[in-house]
């Protein structure tokens, strides 16, 4: 073996190695919070979808019934409650257990209050199965299935819909302190309508956007948009 050869050899200096070290940290520091971001904003791209669905939904369910409906927890219990400063869980649209019901037209709003003469269907664990016989009553009537909004998959925000007394509902502009909307219990109706997308899932920005009967197009009334 050529020991001078090897003692040719040079390896990098501890110089060399803190300047490689010193630039990979700074192109993580530029990289990550980017990278980040961009996820960030596709998560944010549910909530716009989803009201834009509802906005479509509830406006074809007008359409043929003259009437808006509520649609929220009572419907489907993978909703859940954002409070304070705490992350949202990634959940399904409708909990793995449990009842929920899709009503069967046709629909009319009685003082507040809607009235179905066609039954309705259970969905239990998510597998549709038809039961007959039964009238609905103020937990089964109304609700997302009614509309036709049926997300598959896990979500980031919790959605919900609050039937109006009046046309033209206005959105609020600001909520001063987050808090999970209440929703009333399905079977309410009205002629107007606020659907609410409500998450905080990085745990440090609780947001809301909000659509009405005459706006589709998404507004943010708490929280910051990425």
């Amino acid at each position: 073996m050529n020991i001078n050869r090897l003692k040719g050899k040079k390896g990098f200096t501890l110089i060399e190695l803190l300047i490689v070290i010193a630039i990979i940290g700074i192109l993580a520091a530029i990289a990550i919070p980017t990278y980040l971001s961009y996820v960030n904003r596709a998560k944010d791209s549910e909530a716009m979808t989803n009201l834009g669905a509802i906005f479509t939904d509830e406006t074809a369910f007008s359409a043929n019934n003259s009437t808006y409906i509520n649609a929220g927890l009572a419907s489907n219990t993978g909703n859940g409650v954002v409070a304070g400063n705490a992350s949202s869980a990634i959940h399904p649209f409708y909990s793995p257990t449990g009842t929920y019901y899709n009503d069967t037209p046709p629909f009319t709003c009685n003082a507040g209050v809607l009235q179905t003469n066609g039954g309705y269907t259970t969905i239990a664990a998510g597998v549709p199965t038809v039961t007959a016989g039964n009238t609905p009553n103020s937990t089964a009537k109304g609700g997302f299935a009614d509309i036709g909004f049926l997300p598959k998959g896990s979500l980031y925000f919790y959605y919900d819909v609050v039937a109006a007394t009046a046309a033209n509902t206005a959105i609020p502009t600001s909520v001063a302190t987050f808090t999970a909307p209440t929703v009333g219990a399905n079977g309410v109706c009205g002629p107007g309508y606020v659907a609410n997308a409500w998450t905080n899932f990085t745990g440090t920005n609780a947001q809301m956007y909000a659509v009405n009967d005459f706006t589709s197009t998404p507004t943010l009334i708490t929280g910051t948009a990425y």
